[in-house]
């Protein structure tokens, strides 16, 4: 048989002095819930520790999220700004007459690359091609705006509702709208191109054949307008031309 474990306990000034029997399984058990509750505050400890760092990482995470979020802000009014301010110089560019060669060619010619602008033209080199010449006025009124390498076509400033006239003989090549000159239609045949802006109102569709002098729309407003006006343009092949070379306003 195992002999009891004896527990000797002295007060701290050494007069008292006191024992403890403690059968052997009894101080087994104790020693042994002693490591078990050791174990677990070091386990306590760890999984706190563990749950701690967790919490300090995602409030870093956190952190670092919410300055990349302010940052992104800052870029998307950096941006905001930047195409604002773009807008403004275009206006502005618009409003001196400058500038206005790119935003016909960027607005309605695929390959701007191919298309330049001739001044020095003459009719009768276009004339020598078997096909309808635009040689007929699209509508009545004034030219508000002459042809030039900043300005590759002409206004010609009339009253709203006035009737606008194929000047060639061929078919619809598009109709739409453009946020530049509005109400658009151009029309293609075997040599020309003539393109029609800012009208109130379309009365053919993609694709139609068209004759020379029929109405295909009416003058107006739309797009980037003050007043009403036709935006008119002739293109030859890859070239822009002047259209008082075929037409005369009074």
């Amino acid at each position: 048989m195992k002999r009891p474990h004896t527990i000797i306990y002295i007060t701290p000034d050494g007069k008292t002095k006191k024992e403890f029997s403690l059968h052997p399984i009894v101080f087994n058990l104790i020693i042994e819930g002693l490591i078990l509750f050791l174990i677990l505050i070091i386990a306590a400890l760890i999984f706190v520790g563990a749950v701690y760092s967790d919490a300090i990482q995602k409030r870093i995470y956190a952190n670092k999220v919410k300055k990349m979020e302010i940052e992104m802000a800052k870029m998307e009014q950096l941006k905001e700004d930047i195409l604002y301010l773009y807008d403004k110089n275009e206006k502005i560019k618009e409003l001196l007459g400058i500038d206005i060669q790119n935003t016909i060619l960027r607005s309605h010619y695929d390959e701007t690359r191919k298309v330049s602008i001739d001044t020095m033209i003459t009719k009768e080199f276009l004339a020598n091609s078997q096909t309808s010449i635009p040689d007929i006025n699209p509508t009545e009124g004034e030219i508000s705006r002459k042809f030039s390498k900043e300005h590759p076509a002409i206004d010609i400033a009339t009253a709203a509702g006035s009737p606008v006239l194929s000047t060639i003989d061929g078919f619809v090549k598009d109709i739409g709208w453009d946020e530049n000159f509005g109400n658009y239609i151009k029309i293609q045949n075997s040599k020309f191109e003539v393109f029609f802006g800012h009208l109130e109102k379309i009365y053919v569709k993609n694709l139609q054949n068209i004759k020379k002098g029929e109405i295909i729309g009416l003058v107006g407003s739309s797009g980037k307008s003050t007043a009403p006006h036709l935006h008119y343009e002739i293109l030859s092949d890859t070239l822009l031309v002047d259209p008082e070379k075929f037409i005369k306003f009074k």
